[in-house]
């Protein structure tokens, strides 16, 4: 994928309410194993957004990683209303990045601690300006990893953020279904190529977020056929 750019989405130091991994420690170990996976498995500028006060300064990890030119350590500080959830300060801090600091034209957007180990293949398939999965029932979008052109993110979720409320059960995942599926998004969005293999723990819930292998493949399945026809959603749960 030309002119593309990882942006990896980053809070050490948790900074608002209903986040399930809180040790600090433990946070800043998975990002570090993450930055190492995703230097290893592509050859992209990678873009490691962090808004909390945590000091880098003096991390031995870190000086290495920023001595890899295409690595890019950037930091924000989070929005001041700490009541609305990890959500809205992720897309908070994602909409001032693509504003002022993304210099490519695709931004592939992936949840800092999540490791998609086929990653590679998924870049390498990806050709639509909105590549994200979208599941009817639930009415979300998966925002762990997504692909989407610079322009149509401004264009169409910037600022978005403000409509996500953890505590009201209005998520960021409701905010960007709704706003694809109500607008000309819909006719230019399409499923990932394949499953993301996600490695790693959610920071809603706690758990794994490695999933039954034969569910997976039925997932495949559907997903085959659904592209096919440029259905953009999932139109089944289990």
């Amino acid at each position: 994928m030309k002119d593309a750019a990882i942006c990896m989405t980053a809070t050490i130091t948790p900074n608002t309410v209903l986040v399930s991994a809180t040790d600090v420690s433990e946070r800043l170990a998975d990002y570090k194993k993450c930055i190492r996976f995703y230097l290893d498995q592509t050859n992209l500028p990678i873009y490691f957004l962090e808004n909390s006060d945590y000091d880098l300064s003096k991390d031995v990890d870190f000086e290495v990683f920023k001595a890899v030119e295409r690595f890019k350590l950037i930091r924000f500080k989070p929005h001041p209303d700490s009541e609305k959830g990890k959500g809205f300060q992720e897309f908070y801090t994602l909409d001032r990045f693509v504003k002022n600091h993304l210099k490519e034209s695709v931004l592939i957007k992936v949840t800092g601690r999540y490791i998609v180990k086929n990653v590679e293949v998924l870049i390498a398939q990806i050709q639509s300006q909105l590549t994200i999965d979208l599941h009817r029932k639930m009415k979300v979008a998966i925002t762990g990893f997504f692909v989407v052109d610079k322009a149509i993110y401004l264009a169409h979720f910037y600022e978005k953020y403000k409509l996500a409320n953890d505590k009201n059960g209005k998520f960021i995942e409701h905010v960007l279904y709704d706003e694809i599926m109500s607008s000309s998004l819909k006719s230019i969005t399409t499923l990932l190529p394949q499953n993301s293999q996600y490695r790693g723990v959610s920071g809603s819930y706690g758990g794994s977020l490695e999933r039954n292998k034969y569910k997976m493949m039925v997932r495949q399945m559907e997903r085959k056929i659904l592209r096919s026809l440029d259905i953009p959603q999932f139109l089944i749960e289990y």
